[in-house]
């Protein structure tokens, strides 16, 4: 596990903090810490992480800029983000800033030994994830991220972002194997994403589906000329949705 790099965050390092990141230090992870501010988290930015952890103790001031810039450090990295603090907290927080990104969620009180044993099964699962396909999932509804990821990350390695612009920045990084992408979507839309994702040469081979509420011919027309390879309806059922995206790998590895 030694090329396995954790993140810790909080408002400060508490002495069950120190104690999680010593027992995983004896694991063989790596671990940074640093507070929920944009100035320090920025000193980590070169570092890749496959894990972030964000503990919300008594005294954490609810910097909301500080969180956001988490949130889309957590995207930028395409590191899985969670969350500790208590249940009320927590709910707050998702509301507020992380709706549909977070990869799970402790409350507290904690018990350090058991999430260390929760953050090593963690590790190992995302190094299997590292074998699955791809999906980056861009939708302005965290519910959606959340429901989507839900749905498909048994099966594949799922990436949520929250705009066209994440999205762009996460392309600059990664190329996914498939983008199912929110036709409707305030400031950059699923079709003009897509229309700017044809134009880029290094990019405009990446498959991709539209999740949409509208399955009228003259949406399905206006894009017919940028090639997706599919539409969904979101009102579909689970079942529906992840058959859909198998079929599509299935028949991309006939192929």
């Amino acid at each position: 596990m030694a090329d396995s790099r954790v993140l810790f965050v909080s408002d400060r390092e508490t002495f069950i903090v120190k104690s999680i990141i010593k027992k995983l230090e004896s694991e063989s992870i790596i671990c940074d810490f640093a507070t929920i501010d944009v100035k320090d988290l920025s000193k980590y930015k070169d570092n890749d992480y496959t894990l972030i952890y964000f503990y919300v103790d008594d005294k954490t001031d609810f910097n909301i800029e500080g969180m956001t810039y988490l949130r889309d450090f957590s995207i930028d990295k395409d590191s899985e983000l969670f969350l500790i603090g208590y249940e009320d907290t927590v709910a707050e927080l998702k509301e507020k800033v992380f709706s549909g990104h977070l990869a799970g969620e402790y409350y507290r009180p904690v018990n350090a030994g058991q999430l260390v044993e929760e953050v090593l099964k963690e590790v190992d699962k995302e190094k299997t994830m590292g074998h699955k396909k791809h999906i980056l999932v861009v939708d302005d509804s965290g519910v959606m991220l959340s429901t989507i990821k839900e749905w498909l990350g048994e099966k594949y390695r799922v990436t949520p972002v929250n705009s066209a612009l994440n999205a762009i920045s996460f392309l600059a990084k990664e190329r996914p194997d498939l983008i199912l992408l929110d036709y409707e979507m305030p400031a950059c839309s699923g079709p003009k994403f897509l229309e700017m994702l044809r134009t880029d040469v290094a990019l405009s081979d990446i498959p991709v589906i539209f999740l949409t509420g509208r399955d009228d011919a003259e949406s399905v027309k206006s894009v017919i000329s940028l090639r997706p390879v599919g539409y969904l309806l979101k009102s579909l059922p689970k079942e529906k949705i992840v058959g859909e995206v198998d079929a599509f790998f299935a028949k991309q590895k006939a192929k």
